[in-house]
């Protein structure tokens, strides 16, 4: 089969999107993410920067074969091997979200250790002897005998009990708010898999198209869902993708350490008072991931990051009236860092029990609902 000019133009079109953008998202990642305690940017940002460094390479053995198909091989161990890596590092992703903290260093080689056996096998039976290139399944069963042929089909057997592995922990998983983007994004790395390997057993073209197409779903998933939805939504509708984890000894000592430094930042009246204020900005400057923040307000009393914000503003905003209770309460909303009137007026009589103006007459704080009756 040989491929046409236009295929070929493409086929580098196709890769030179998937290398901008790889390296766009690692760049964002990078600079958005990387905060001490929040692991799961490890995985994406490695995944995104070694996604365009395997696009890169295919695109340097194109442009060095007159014939496309030279690089378009049946289980090339170039491609198979940073491929599973690629696919490993989705997978932790995955994991991470599902079960905060469940995938340590130690779990999380022993789950690459048969990859990594069999990459190693490859690797040296490469150094020992020529690597048997197979363009076709009449091919494959010509050399199926060879060591390193029946290795490589092992190897790219091994993704079949990592999507299962994904499926049971998904199962597994009871955050509601979760659930379909992880549906969505286990799907597209199954269907992502299962493209390329029978776009390259049966040499059709359109099936690489296909499997790039799920890999850039992939990645605006992953993009969507790290950028948009845990740092830009603002902090009265943050929807945590981080399920809290049970909290062992190991886990609280990290929790009261947060919640210290928390205490810290919310004592500052320049912090609470910023009208742009949201919950990204509280995330970076403790250094700790969302879930660590709700679990660390949680310990200091509060139902919540948000509870915490709010009430630090309303109880300055009752201080203020009970100093001085002709105080304009339009301008205290603004002062305690709040944009909108309404959303002010709403959070003040949620928690104090009272309307401002009753407030001002009656002159009582504690709020209403925290007094014993």
């Amino acid at each position: 089969m040989n491929f046409t000019y236009l295929t070929s133009v493409l086929y580098l079109v196709i890769l030179g999107i998937h290398v901008f953008m790889q390296l766009a998202a690692a760049s964002l990642i990078f600079i958005k993410h990387h905060t001490p305690n929040n692991r799961t940017w490890y995985y994406i940002f490695i995944f995104f920067a070694i996604s365009a460094i395997a696009s890169i390479i295919e695109m340097v053995m194109a442009f060095e074969n007159t014939n496309i198909l030279e690089s378009y091989k049946l289980f090339s161990p170039i491609i198979i091997i940073p491929g599973f890596y690629i696919f490993f590092l989705i997978w932790c992703y995955i994991a991470e979200l599902i079960r905060p903290h469940w995938l340590t260093v130690k779990r999380a080689l022993l789950i690459l250790l048969p990859s990594l056996i069999m990459a190693t096998a490859i690797v040296v039976l490469s150094a020992m002897s020529e690597i048997s290139n197979i363009y076709s399944i009449e091919q494959l069963k010509t050399h199926i005998s060879e060591p390193n042929v029946y290795i490589r089909i092992a190897f790219v057997a091994l993704f079949i009990p990592y999507c299962i592995g994904l499926i049971h922990m998904r199962n597994k998983h009871k955050n509601p708010d979760i659930q379909k983007y992880i549906d969505l994004l286990i799907a597209c790395l199954i269907m992502m898999v299962g493209s390329y390997i029978a776009s390259r057993c049966m040499q059709y073209f359109v099936g690489y198209i296909i499997h790039e197409v799920f890999y850039l779903m992939i990645s605006v998933f992953i993009i969507y869902a790290e950028h948009y939805e845990r740092l830009h939504v603002p902090l009265e509708k943050v929807r945590d993708y981080y399920a809290a984890a049970e909290t062992p000894e190991s886990t609280q000592q990290t929790i009261n350490h947060v919640a210290q430094k928390l205490q810290e930042l919310m004592d500052q009246p320049e912090i609470w008072q910023d009208p742009e204020l949201t919950g990204d900005k509280i995330v970076h400057s403790v250094g700790t991931n969302r879930t660590y923040i709700q679990l660390a307000a949680k310990e200091l009393g509060f139902e919540s990051l948000s509870d915490m914000l709010h009430r630090r503003r309303i109880d300055y905003i009752c201080q203020c009236l009970l100093a001085n209770p002709n105080a304009n309460v339009q301008d205290l909303f603004y002062d305690a860092g709040y944009r909108s009137r309404a959303t002010a007026w709403r959070h003040f009589t949620k928690i104090v029990g009272y309307t401002p103006t009753e407030f001002i007459k009656i002159g009582n704080y504690p709020p209403r609902n925290n007094r014993s009756k």
